[in-house]
């Protein structure tokens, strides 16, 4: 059985495949069109997919959706008709514009189906905790789905047990986290829906100084929370043009900060604020969800489980044992929720899924474990060979290229590595990656510099060996998706300057010998020069760009910046040309 799943549309479109159960191909849309959180109708990601598995799109059984747009239609037409009279012009002009976002949804859909595909519209939470509790290693789990709006709702709660998934609670919007995060973001003037993790990074520049003022605006509501929406303006009038804030907050808080003018003490410390209040209002949500479930484990979900500081804390303070969350936790990633939500769904009925010994279904939440986000487009040796010769570029070929690489990092270049298929969702894993040293204490400024072209608050992850990751990264054994902050050992931050942030954690990627040998054995080769089994590993791009995609796409990167050295499959180009 084939099926195709669609995530995002407003924004960060994205398609997976689901063959018998195993995820098989997905990738971003902006990956393909280099246009940053593309959205449409991905039909660029859904021909890659069909490519990979060697499909036509008569071979797709169900095509899996990431919104239900009657349910939508619905509840936001409901909630606008009572805003009405505070904003008749934008009222009107939404209403509008729902009309219209819907039905060019559904018809994109149906255009994705062949006769032989059924077409499916999926609940927008439901899939969003389906993309990890599917691909996790658990039987039983809590679930958590927190992010800016589904349908209506933008907190959803619940529980899976084997194949069934059930809610036990959901907050609608206006009452909303994730608005509220970027109602923070937009405020300190950087791109709502896109620079959250700015946010974060800010955050532990400053102290919490207002947050029991934030704690006026989201207020507990027994075991959830709610929202004092007289200090928000968003619910009634258009936030992304207007401001999300009212004018009692800017008479409490101050003016908002205008893109590009400095960032001051004041607007640290509301990062460190807002950060506060999430985490702490996320942890007691998660407390009372493991009381109410008895589980041990939790499947998180949403683009609000991208933000890894607030993760690193799950892990920490939460009573759940365990903590998973796949790489693609925004929409991006309901791509393949509902490709997998499909497949529980209709595997009994499908005779060609294949049996084990145990009379299970493979491909269930134990038949298919996500261990590898590498699922993205993969170019042949020749399709980069003939990459590098379009562009003029001299290379080498080296019979050992990961201690040559590693070479490089440890005499202070900065190298672009391009290896494999791609990884899906929003970190670069060690397949598209820019690589330096840790332990250089001036390589997070070059790098932010020469390449990045970034703000300088902003931190640089490591990827370290799996094996050594708990004698640098206090209780890290498994984080192979880069999703949890975790503090650096006391006495080995002195040693990782260019990777420990001003708070002493890290956002940390372990990196396993089975699943990604070639930069597992270059990690290795640098800890013999250096000392240290880790590399400084930041997303294969510059600011404002997706992460590159085809060879082409590497080059040019690594010519337009300060890349020194590219790795780009088994060769090697070095800046200046020459081959030393």
């Amino acid at each position: 059985m084939n099926i195709l799943g669609i995530g995002g549309y407003s924004h960060d479109s994205a398609a997976a495949l689901v063959c018998d159960g195993k995820v098989v191909a997905a990738v971003a849309e902006e990956r393909l069109t280099r246009i940053k959180h593309q959205g449409g109708s991905p039909v660029n990601a859904v021909q890659y997919c069909l490519d990979v598995a060697g499909l036509k799109p008569t071979d797709i059984d169900h095509l899996g959706c990431y919104m239900k747009p009657g349910l939508r239609l619905k509840e936001r037409w409901k909630y606008r008709l009572k805003q009405f009279p505070k904003h008749p012009l934008y009222s009107t002009a939404y209403l509008g514009y729902e009309l219209l976002h819907n039905a060019r949804y559904m018809r994109d859909m149906k255009k994705l189906c062949s006769p032989n595909t059924q077409l499916h519209y999926m609940e927008h939470h439901p899939a969003h905790v389906a993309s990890a509790y599917h691909v996790s290693p658990f039987h039983h789990a809590a679930l958590l789905s927190i992010d800016y709006i589904g349908e209506m709702c933008s907190t959803w709660a619940g529980i899976a047990n084997d194949e069934e998934i059930k809610e036990l609670h959901s907050i609608n919007y206006p009452h909303s986290l994730g608005v509220f995060y970027s109602a923070i973001t937009d405020y300190l003037g950087f791109l709502r829906a896109s620079d959250e993790y700015k946010v974060m990074g800010l955050a532990s520049y400053g102290e919490p100084e207002y947050y029991d003022d934030f704690n006026e605006i989201v207020l507990e509501d027994g075991d959830w929370y709610k929202m004092d929406l007289s200090w928000m303006t968003y619910h009634h009038s258009p936030g992304s043009k207007c401001g999300y804030f009212s004018d009692k907050f800017i008479q409490r808080f101050g003016p908002k900060r205008k893109k590009g003018e400095p960032v001051e003490k004041r607007h640290e410390n509301i990062a460190a604020s807002a950060q506060k209040l999430l985490e702490e209002h996320v942890l007691r949500m998660a407390k009372n969800l493991h009381e109410k479930t008895k589980a041990s484990c939790l499947c998180f979900a949403g683009g609000v489980a991208l933000n890894c500081s607030l993760n690193g804390r799950l892990l920490r303070e939460s009573p759940f044992s365990q903590v998973y969350i796949q790489p693609a936790a925004g929409d991006d990633g309901i791509a393949i929720g509902a490709a997998l939500q499909l497949h529980h769904q209709f595997a009994e009925e499908d005779n060609s899924n294949p049996i084990d010994d145990m009379g299970m279904i493979m491909g269930t939440a134990l038949g298919y474990i996500m261990s590898d986000a590498c699922l993205g487009p993969e170019y042949s040796d020749e399709e980069i060979l003939a990459a590098i010769k379009k562009t003029n570029q001299q290379h080498t070929t080296p019979e050992d290229l990961e201690a040559e690489t590693a070479q490089h990092i440890a005499n202070g270049k900065i190298v672009g590595w391009y290896q494999g298929r791609m990884e899906f969702g929003p970190r670069a894993l060690g397949a598209r990656s820019i690589l330096a040293d840790p332990t250089n204490p001036k390589m997070q400024e070059h790098l932010n510099n020469v390449v990045k072209h970034r703000e300088e608050f902003r931190p640089f992850a490591p990827s370290c060996l799996q094996e050594k990751a708990h004698e640098y990264f206090e209780g890290c054994h498994h984080s192979p998706f880069m999703l949890f902050v975790y503090p650096v050992v006391e006495e080995k931050q002195a040693l990782l300057p260019a990777i420990t942030h001003v708070d002493g954690t890290a956002r940390v990627q372990t990196v396993s010998k089975e699943i990604l040998p070639r930069y597992h054995k270059m990690i290795a080769e640098f800890e013999k020069l250096s000392g240290v089994p880790i590399v400084i590993n930041t997303s294969f791009n510059v600011m404002g760009e997706p992460i590159v995609n085809t060879p082409e796409d590497a080059i040019r990167c690594f010519l337009g910046t300060g890349i020194d050295v590219l790795v780009l499959g088994n060769h090697i180009i070095i800046k200046d040309g020459s081959a030393s």
